[in-house]
């Protein structure tokens, strides 16, 4: 098995050669409809981390008396995202619940995923904090939901709670990813990819996807460490995403962290995302200088290119 691979997966025999991926970007860029109809081509590339907001706030409402003036921006709508991502050759997204703004409510991005057949995959939010969360999970994934975020708070009670021990397991009976966020914050214990683990050990046959390299800063060997020692566990993948958290463009300190995750885990066990709008509320982090890190920049083959712009999210998100 070659490093690309992935320890938990097939050789990708699609691999995509550079000149053609970018060719076919510039192409998708071109062509690509925008708006109420707009499809995703088959295969197309995937961001596998992007948030979207706006709507009807009477049908769409926002958590603790918020309205769109609260949000950093104000809109950015189902459209908006079509517009921006096919501008760069992606025609498939990953959507994040946003829980600071909807809570727990993914409405707005499943709504979004039945309007575009084929071009959204929604990750959703689960409360980790009721009893009933496998019940919510169940409920969720009927409405087209793929997985579902955790927020990265106490982790270390995670090992004892009840609950938590649920969830894990209705997501390996459903067919569901969790997506654990991991920030570098005083509310995330400094230990929480030590609690990951435990929990992978005990829940193998749960997907699992950390979004945004686990909060990893570069240059930290501890914490690479301890999530480089993740990939023993097969089932899970790690996203390159927010770059904005690790340096400016062109995101050149970010390489030598992406090499060590290659190593260590497959190309076929990474996928890219942008984390718009996010990315963009601090300059000069584009959604462009996000995508051309990955497409042009870093030190990838051509195999590990079409891993990261598509294969693995495709595999995690948008197969069966």
């Amino acid at each position: 098995m070659s490093q690309s691979e992935g320890r938990g997966g097939a050789r990708d025999r699609g691999g995509l050669d550079r000149r053609s991926l970018l060719k076919g970007a510039a192409a998708l860029a071109v062509a690509g409809g925008v708006g109420s109809g707009a499809r995703a081509a088959p295969g197309g590339l995937i961001d596998a981390h992007s948030h979207s907001w706006g709507g009807d706030l009477a049908r769409y409402p926002m958590v603790n008396g918020q309205t769109a003036r609260d949000r950093d921006p104000p809109d950015y709508d189902i459209d908006t995202v079509l517009a921006r991502e096919t501008a760069i050759g992606v025609s498939r997204v990953v959507l994040i619940q946003h829980i600071g703004y909807f809570g727990f409510d993914s409405s707005y991005l499943t709504d979004a995923a039945r309007a575009h057949p084929g071009t959204f995959a929604v990750v959703g939010a689960v409360d980790d904090r009721r009893a009933d969360a496998p019940e919510a999970m169940r409920a969720a994934k009927a409405t087209g939901v793929k997985g579902f975020r955790l927020r990265g708070v106490d982790t270390r009670s995670w090992l004892a709670f009840p609950v938590m021990a649920t969830i894990w397991a209705t997501a390996a009976e459903e067919n569901l990813v969790l997506c654990p966020l991991l920030r570098d914050s005083p509310d995330m214990s400094d230990d929480a990819l030590l609690h990951m683990a435990e929990l992978c050990r005990r829940y193998p046959a749960t997907s699992v996807c950390l979004d945004h390299m686990a909060h990893v800063m570069p240059g930290d060997t501890r914490q690479l460490d301890r999530l480089l020692a993740l990939s023993a566990f097969p089932g899970v993948t790690v996203k390159v995403s927010g770059l904005n958290k690790f340096d400016a463009p062109p995101y050149d300190r970010v390489i030598p962290q992406l090499v060590a995750l290659i190593a260590a885990f497959g190309a076929g066990r990474l996928m890219w995302g942008s984390d718009m709008p996010v990315l963009e509320r601090e300059p000069p982090n584009t959604l462009q200088a996000a995508f051309d890190f990955i497409a042009r920049r870093a030190p990838l083959d051509d195999q590990q290119r079409d891993f990261l712009l598509r294969g693995t999210a495709e595999r995690v998100f948008f197969g069966g």
